[in-house]
């Protein structure tokens, strides 16, 4: 058949020159093709070889966990080094078994993507090597299903599955340690705490028909409603009883953060502070509200000081 023999040739040459490859140590770029039983196709210097599991630059303790990310692994590129070289079968088999990858910089309460290797009875394994496109290589960590957020269970979750979650530590071990709920991730860093002392706005969440109010500063902090005994008098008290049950559902108000309660993860607020306050609004703007906010902020101040008349 007409070049066929050319083609023959080719592969013949570049088997002879992956050799010499070998034989000197060289390191060369592989990149993977497609997901075999226990491994990868690959392609080195134009020829398709092939690549353990065992040989990855990486490993995992099971093959699940390697056939959870093997998807996102197509038509990526490491390197690797010549394990061996069978001209007469024109078989190549890779090793990548050596250290390729810089180390990435991770930052507390960073939020991440990543795949869900494994899922144990207390927890989700996840390696998070997929953000950075595989070129810090593997970053696995572990997501303590307490950590998980809106009340989630393990039971929620499938191998292979895409999570978001936040950076909270490397154990001595090295170890990645993760957390999935925002909030407590917040109070670990200290970010509600340093609200005490300033003026927020707090977003109010009720159920239809309910008489509980919940008041989460920033729309995400719980937070509970404090009236100083001493210094208020009996009517503002009515007052302030009085505006909270005409509260609706998405309601946004402002509140002064006088305190809080850590072990609890509740802000202590004050609903006193004056609604002419003009450092309300400062704080607004510090805090990046978007003008949709302020203008609801500003309707919610000319309403209430229409209730005091």
């Amino acid at each position: 058949m007409p070049g066929c023999s050319d083609t023959n040739d080719w592969i013949h040459e570049r088997l002879l020159e992956i050799e010499g490859h070998k034989v000197n140590g060289d390191t060369l770029p592989f990149k993977i093709i497609e997901t075999k039983d226990a491994g990868f196709l690959a392609k080195v210097k134009g020829l398709y070889a092939y690549i353990s599991f065992y040989h990855m630059p990486w490993k995992y303790y099971s093959i699940n966990s390697w056939t959870a990310i093997a998807p996102s692994l197509t038509g990526k590129t490491f390197f690797c080094k010549i394990h061996k070289v069978d001209k007469d079968h024109k078989a190549i088999l890779l090793n990548g078994e050596f250290p390729q990858f810089r180390k990435a910089e991770l930052t507390t309460g960073e939020e991440y993507t990543g795949l869900i290797i494994e899922i144990t009875g207390s927890g989700l394994i996840i390696d998070i090597g997929s953000h950075f496109d595989w070129k810090y290589g593997s970053l696995t960590g572990f997501l303590h299903a307490s950590k998980l957020a809106d009340n989630r269970k393990t039971s929620d979750f499938n191998s292979g599955q895409k999570i978001t979650v936040l950076y909270q530590e490397a154990h001595e071990n090295g170890q990645l340690i993760f957390c999935a709920d925002r909030e407590r991730m917040d109070w670990q860093m200290g970010i509600p705490q340093g609200l005490v002392g300033q003026t927020m706005w707090a977003k109010v969440t009720r159920q239809p028909g309910s008489k509980k109010v919940e008041i989460l500063v920033r729309g995400r902090y719980k937070s509970k409603l404090i009236v100083d005994k001493q210094t208020t008098t009996t009517q503002h008290k009515k007052k302030i009883k009085k505006l909270k049950n005409e509260l609706a559902d998405g309601d946004l108000i402002n509140c002064g953060v006088t305190g809080f309660d850590k072990k609890g993860r509740t802000l202590m607020v004050d609903w006193s502070i004056d609604l002419d306050d003009d450092s309300f609004y400062e704080n607004s703007i510090s805090n990046n509200l978007d003008s949709d906010t302020r203008d609801v902020l500003s309707n919610l101040k000319r309403q209430d000081l229409k209730r005091s008349d």
